[in-house]
C-alpha cells in the first residue's frame, strides 16, 4: 500500500519580526477580503436596482406617449384626424410613434414619427398593430430594429369617436441604448471606485494592523530585552568567578584572595539578579510601581553606605527632600550609581572618594577617578557595555530605566577636575501620564 505524500507544512517564522509581519499580512488580507465581498455585493445590488428603475422609467414613458397620442386622435365626419399629432411635442419627441388605422381587413399606417436612430422593419410594427386591433388589448414587448438592436414596444388600441369600436392601434417604441450606456458608465464607475477604495483600504488596513500590533511588539521587545539583559548580566560575573577559581586551583597561595574576589562577584551577581527580577515583575505587571512619599536624602545616604565598602570613603551633602516614588527602585538606582563610582572612581590602587549630594529631588553621585568613556555619556550606547573587567554593564542602564519609570532623567558628565558626576533627577510629584519608555 503506497503512502500518500505528506503535504508541505507552511513555513513557520521563528523570529518575532517574521511572525509579526506574517500577522500583519494576514490581518490586511482578511480586511481586504471582507471589503471585496462587501463592495461586490453592494455593487451588484446597485446595478440590479439601477437596471430595474431604468426599465420602469422607460415603460412609464412609453405608456405616457402612447396614451397622449391616443388622446390627440379625433374624428370629424367619420374621418380620423391627425392634425394634433403633427403639432404636439409628445408625438414629436425621442419616442417613435406610429398610428395604424383599421380597414375592413387590415390595418394601414397613417402616421409615423420614427425616432432619429430607429429604423423598424415593417413586420415588427404590423404584427403587434394587427394583434391589438383584433384583440382590443394592449401589447408590451421587446422587438428588434433594422440594425439588430433591441427596443421596447408598446401597442395600444384606440376607439372610433362615434361607434366606440376599436378603430386602430398606436405603437410607441423607445430606444433603450441611452439608458444602457448610462448603466454601463455606472458599472465602470463602481469598478474603478471600488479598485481605488480597495487600494486605500489595503493601505489603511496594513497601517491599522501595524498600529494594532504595536503593543505586542513592545511587549515582545521588552521580554527579549529582559532575556538579553539577564544573560549578559549573569555571564560577566560567572566568567570572572570561573577565571578566579581556575587560577586558585593552579596556585594554592592565591586561594584566599581568589575566594574574596569570588565572594564580591557573588554579591554583585545577587544584587544584579534582584534588580533584574524587580524590573521583570514591574514590566510583566506582577509588581506595580508603588509610589509613596519618602525622604530621598535618608534613602540616598543608606543606599550609598550599603554600596560603598571600606576603605572607600563617602562625603555627604544633603538637604531634607521628600519625593513621591517607589523607594525600592530608587534605592536600586542609587546603589548602581554608587557602585559604578567605586569601580571607576579610583586612581590606581587608591580607594575611591565618593561625594553624594541630594537637593531638590536630585541625587548627584560624584567621584574623583579618571572619568567614564565617551560611550557611557550617551544613554543609547550605555547598555551592554562596561568599563571594568568585573563590572556590571547594566548598572547605569537599570538606573536610567528607574529614572524614566518615574518620569525623570539620568545624566552623566565629566567633572572639570577629573572624575564623573552622575545626576539622577526625579519629579517631586507623580507625572500626569506615565512615561512611554518605562518598560524598555
Amino acid at each position: 500500500m503506497k503512502r500518500r505524500p505528506r503535504a508541505a507544512r507552511p513555513q513557520v517564522h521563528l523570529q518575532t519580526a517574521g511572525r509579526l509581519v506574517a500577522l500583519r499580512v494576514r490581518l490586511t488580507v482578511l480586511l481586504l477580503v471582507l471589503n471585496v465581498a462587501g463592495l461586490a455585493g453592494m455593487g451588484a445590488v446597485a446595478l440590479v436596482v439601477d437596471s430595474e428603475q431604468r426599465s420602469e422609467v422607460a415603460t412609464a414613458e412609453l405608456r405616457r406617449v402612447a396614451g397622449t397620442a391616443v388622446a390627440l386622435l379625433s374624428y370629424d365626419s367619420g374621418a380620423l384626424r391627425l392634425d394634433n399629432l403633427f403639432t404636439d411635442p409628445t408625438a414629436q419627441g425621442s419616442t417613435a410613434v406610429y398610428v395604424f388605422e383599421a380597414s375592413r381587413t387590415d390595418v394601414n399606417l397613417v402616421f409615423a414619427h420614427p425616432s432619429g436612430r430607429l429604423t423598424m422593419p415593417t413586420h415588427a410594427l404590423l404584427d403587434p398593430a394587427r394583434d391589438v386591433w383584433r384583440s382590443g388589448t394592449q401589447v408590451s414587448a421587446t422587438a428588434t430594429d433594422a440594425s439588430g438592436h433591441g427596443v421596447q414596444l408598446l401597442a395600444v388600441p384606440f376607439a372610433h369617436g362615434v361607434t366606440g369600436a376599436v378603430a386602430g392601434t398606436v405603437v410607441a417604441i423607445a430606444d433603450p441604448r441611452p439608458g444602457q450606456l448610462a448603466h454601463q458608465r455606472l458599472a465602470v464607475a463602481l469598478v474603478v471606485g471600488g479598485a481605488i477604495f480597495m487600494t486605500l483600504a489595503g493601505a489603511g488596513g496594513y497601517l491599522l494592523a501595524r498600529r494594532g500590533t504595536r503593543p505586542a511588539v513592545e511587549a515582545v521587545g521588552q521580554q527579549e530585552h529582559f532575556l538579553a539583559d539577564a544573560a549578559h548580566e549573569l555571564r560577566t560575573p560567572l566568567t570572572v568567578m570561573r577565571a578566579l577559581s581556575e587560577a586558585a586551583l593552579k596556585n594554592p597561595e592565591q586561594q584566599s584572595d581568589a575566594l574574596r574576589q569570588v565572594l564580591r562577584s557573588t554579591e554583585r551577581l545577587t544584587d544584579s539578579v534582584e534588580a533584574l527580577l524587580t524590573r521583570a515583575r514591574v514590566v510583566a505587571g506582577l509588581r506595580a510601581l508603588e509610589r509613596q512619599p519618602f525622604r530621598l536624602d535618608q534613602l540616598a545616604e543608606e543606599a550609598v553606605a550599603e554600596a560603598v565598602p571600606a576603605p572607600h570613603t563617602v562625603t555627604v551633602e544633603v538637604e531634607p527632600t521628600v519625593l513621591y516614588g517607589d523607594p525600592a527602585l530608587v534605592r536600586i538606582a542609587i546603589q548602581n550609581l554608587a557602585r559604578n563610582a567605586v569601580r571607576h572612581g579610583r586612581v590606581g590602587s587608591e580607594p575611591a572618594r565618593i561625594h553624594l549630594v541630594v537637593t531638590e529631588a536630585t541625587v548627584k553621585v560624584e567621584d574623583s577617578g579618571t572619568g567614564v568613556p565617551d560611550w557611557a555619556l550617551d544613554a543609547r550606547t550605555r547598555r551592554f557595555r562596561t568599563g571594568a573587567t568585573d563590572g556590571i554593564g547594566l548598572g547605569l542602564a537599570i538606573a536610567q530605566w528607574v529614572a524614566e519609570l518615574h518620569g525623570g532623567t539620568l545624566r552623566l558628565k565629566s567633572r572639570p577636575g577629573g572624575g564623573t558626576s552622575a545626576v539622577l533627577s526625579l519629579p517631586d510629584r507623580p507625572p500626569v501620564r506615565p512615561s512611554r519608555r518605562w518598560g524598555r
